[in-house]
């Protein structure tokens, strides 16, 4: 039987089900073409890929590694939105086979199409385009179902398969730490005879394993990365400290607000009470509660400490919502009209973020989106060949302005990332000095900063002289925006 006679004989429910998950693949895939240049993550990912390392200035190196190698692969920009979405979908398939565990057939399904309310799942990757967290929402849900095969049939290769996928997740992010704890204190709670299984060790040192080179690239310069995330949550006002939780706390909420909404008019057309559920199996509850609250509370109380916070931070740990409002909520039947009901409203969220995010990318005369790379690359590169009869190999600067000019011009400059005042690991200090380098920022004052900590070398008598220039980004509509920034030559030096 062929795929066409398998949907024929598919009920409703199914064959909507597979034709939510494909719309949704092309939808997200295709809104990044509206962009002219790449998000700046996955920019970041394609350079951190082709320096073949075992770490970069932010994240381990996995989603570094999969963003080159699919780019390299398919050369096209579409490449990367694509195994994005691509990521997503596996998400949630995942997330379908947890909700079997907990809920019935439709009301998993649903568990998934109301995530379309979750703009982690549209808007975020439909503009940031391809980085860890988008690979988190992959690995999470599959994580999550392994863990609990373990738990529950404790097969030898799901025990190995554990092993990869924690170490895996290792190499793509470190907050995945904030999911191992809490299936830690489940075990802890409910299935404690794991700890006497072998296999609980040999899983444990499959992930070491994997993570083993990075730990050691890590210790090799000094930790790093970690100044990265250091640097995001410090804050200079006490009030940040009051702000910033809050703020989080509100932005999860908005994250899930779609969701909230779709599951909220159901159970209205349902009539059915909003109450918690009657007789809930202790095991399966802690662990939705502990799954889904451990990361936030966490987070939440890291970033009161630091009194600062991104909005984006702690929104991969939310694809336990839909499953956790139908198992602790629980509706009547879901029957084919509720169904379609709840489908049609996701639809509808979809068209609206969708017609959002475009119009946004469309008009927007942002240089994250329309650089004119083209214009930018010749324009140095003719500035350097006035002075110099050598090519031009390095860029420096405002990395959101070097990294565009790395990955499309044909040179392929090597360009320097910050690394927090660290040794650079992928640039040989020597070279430079003998090539040389363009620093471009986005004032006079960053010229000086981004010059010395690119360029250690220089003495205090080296004089650094900010050269303006001028950029125009226009938008879908041909509205132009001018950008006025500076950069800096720093010559060959022989001596």
């Amino acid at each position: 039987m062929n795929i066409v006679e398998k949907l024929k004989n598919t009920d409703y429910e199914h064959k909507a089900f597979i034709i939510f998950l494909c719309v949704h693949l092309i939808v997200w895939s295709a809104i990044g073409l509206i962009r002219t240049i790449l998000p700046t993550d996955a920019l970041e990912g394609i350079y951190w890929g082709s320096l073949g390392d075992f770490g970069t200035p932010k994240h381990p190196p996995f989603a570094g590694w999969v963003t080159y190698c699919v780019y390299v692969l398919f050369k096209s920009d579409f490449s990367i939105y694509f195994v994005s979405q691509a990521f997503v979908i596996g998400g949630f398939y995942y997330i379908y086979k947890l909700g079997r565990i907990f809920l019935d057939e439709n009301r998993a399904m649903l568990s998934v199409i109301l995530l379309e309310g979750c703009w982690v799942y549209s808007y975020i990757t439909g503009y940031y385009g391809f980085n860890p967290d988008v690979i988190l929402l992959f690995l999470l849900p599959l994580l999550t179902y392994v863990f609990y095969r373990c738990m529950t049939e404790s097969r030898n290769i799901d025990w190995i398969n554990l092993g990869l996928i924690v170490g895996i997740c290792f190499l793509n992010k470190y907050q995945t730490i904030l999911i191992l704890i809490p299936m830690f204190i489940w075990a802890l709670m409910f299935k404690r005879e794991v700890f006497k299984n072998k296999m609980f060790y040999v899983s444990v040192i499959i992930a070491y394993l994997l993570f083993a080179p990075h730990l050691h690239w890590m210790i090799k310069y000094d930790f790093f990365p970690l100044m990265y995330f250091e640097g995001e949550l410090g804050s200079s006002s006490w009030l940040n400290h009051i702000k910033a939780p809050l703020m989080l706390i509100f932005m999860q909420i908005c994250a899930v607000a779609g969701t909230l909404l779709i599951f909220g008019l159901l159970k209205f057309k349902q009539k059915s009470p909003f109450k918690l559920g009657e007789n809930l199996d202790k095991e399966k509850t802690w662990m939705l509660v502990l799954f889904y609250f451990f990361p936030v509370v966490v987070t939440t109380v890291m970033v009161a400490f630091g009194g600062a916070t991104r909005f984006r931070w702690g929104f991969e740990f939310l694809y336990l919502t839909a499953i956790m409002l139908f198992y602790l909520f629980p509706t009547k039947e879901i029957s084919k009209d509720d169904f379609r009901f709840s489908l049609r409203f996701a639809y509808v969220i979809m068209l609206i973020v969708f017609l959002s995010l475009g119009t946004l990318l469309a008009v927007e005369k942002n240089y994250r989106s329309r650089y004119p790379v083209t214009q930018i690359y010749s324009d140095m590169n003719k500035i350097w060949a006035k002075e110099y009869n050598t090519p031009l190999k390095y860029f420096g600067g405002y990395i959101e302005w070097t990294l565009p000019l790395t990955i499309y011009g044909k040179d392929h400059q090597q360009i320097i990332l910050d690394t927090n005042g660290y040794k650079n690991p992928w640039i040989d200090e020597q070279d430079l000095k003998k090539s040389g380098i363009i620093i471009i920022g986005r004032d006079e004052e960053h010229i000086y900063d981004d010059t010395q900590k690119a360029c250690p070398y220089l003495d205090e008598s080296y004089e650094i002289i900010p050269i303006p220039y001028s950029f125009k980004v226009k938008n879908a509509f041909g509205q132009e925006r001018q950008y006025d920034i500076f950069y800096h030559i720093v010559p060959p030096m022989n001596k």
